[in-house]
């Protein structure tokens, strides 16, 4: 693994931190949370790039011996 690969890994778990699920926005909903401002499709898409954010540091920690106790 090269740095640059190592430290998109981490760029990318810490990015995890705040996809709209995970910061209390709703799909959809109009209350000022910004929910409304997505597609259905951005919307997965941010779901999915944080939930395979979290994998591949999951993944990375077993490999090295660490003990995972971040987000699930």
């Amino acid at each position: 693994m090269k740095f640059s690969e190592l430290e998109e890994l981490f760029q990318d778990y810490d990015a995890a931190k705040y996809s709209p699920d995970r910061i209390e926005v709703h799909f959809g909903c109009d209350c000022g949370c910004s929910g409304d401002s997505y597609t259905e499709e951005s919307w997965d898409a941010e779901i999915d790039d944080a939930n395979e954010s979290i994998v591949r540091m999951v993944s990375f920690c077993n490999l090295y011996g660490i003990e995972y106790d971040g987000m699930l």
